[in-house]
């Protein structure tokens, strides 16, 4: 009935606007715009893996607006959010209960997927971001340091590519898992077509993502980039 939706659509909100401000943060650094740019990212990776001259492999060298651009709207989200959830971790607190969140499986993989996506996620910036602030590398030079290590191998194994897309998977499960329960959180999901509307679509994305850094990551891998 509309009234009732309109009923509890608003004991949602105030739900939300209720809980305490370092968990909606926590939220919100989550939510935006870290997801856009997951799959923009992935998406042009994906294009670079297609590269048929090594001069499509070179990084152009960044730009004063596109540091400052990488710096508000990726590293700047990203800190808060890891910042503010090594807190609650360290702190031993637990963020505030959802009447309607999924179920204990998927909240146990959320947290899960975190952590090893946070490995992967320091990783890949210490060897490709931080090492050009630190001048141990060139930025241009980026594309060539990632083929050669996703196409190395040990004892005929690519070690480096299974690495990687094992913290692609991580990484991507827990985006997805992560933007529905903070549009959840957030009161966005009145009503039970709208928590499955928004179940599948969140899936979707992290399914899109996974496929998109996958494909990239198995071309360069099989030496196929270039060729």
């Amino acid at each position: 009935m509309p009234g009732t939706e309109h009923s509890a659509g608003t004991t949602a909100e105030q739900l939300a606007h209720a809980r305490p401000a370092v968990e909606r943060w926590l939220t919100w650094s989550g939510l935006i715009p870290l997801p856009v740019f997951l799959l923009l990212h992935l998406a042009f990776e994906l294009r670079l893996a297609f590269a048929t001259d090594v001069r499509e492999v070179l990084r152009p060298a960044p730009s004063l607006l596109s540091l400052l651009t990488a710096w508000l709207l990726v590293w700047t989200p990203l800190v808060v959010h890891v910042g503010l959830a090594s807190f609650f971790v360290l702190r031993g607190r637990k963020a505030s209960t959802l009447a309607d969140d999924v179920a204990p499986l998927p909240r146990t993989l959320s947290r899960v997927t975190s952590a090893l996506a946070l490995l992967f996620l320091a990783y890949h910036a210490r060897t490709y971001s931080l090492s050009v602030w630190l001048s141990e590398a060139d930025a241009r030079d980026a594309g060539f340091r990632l083929i050669g290590e996703l196409s190395s191998t040990r004892l005929g194994v690519p070690l480096g590519a299974a690495a990687y897309l094992l913290g692609l998977l991580a990484t991507v499960t827990h985006a997805g898992l992560g933007l529905h329960r903070g549009l959840l959180a957030e009161g966005f999901l009145i009503a039970p077509t709208w928590r499955r509307s928004s179940g599948r679509a969140c899936a979707l994305f992290a399914a899109t993502c996974f496929g998109l850094g996958a494909a990239a990551v198995i071309r360069v891998a099989s030496g196929l980039i270039l060729g």
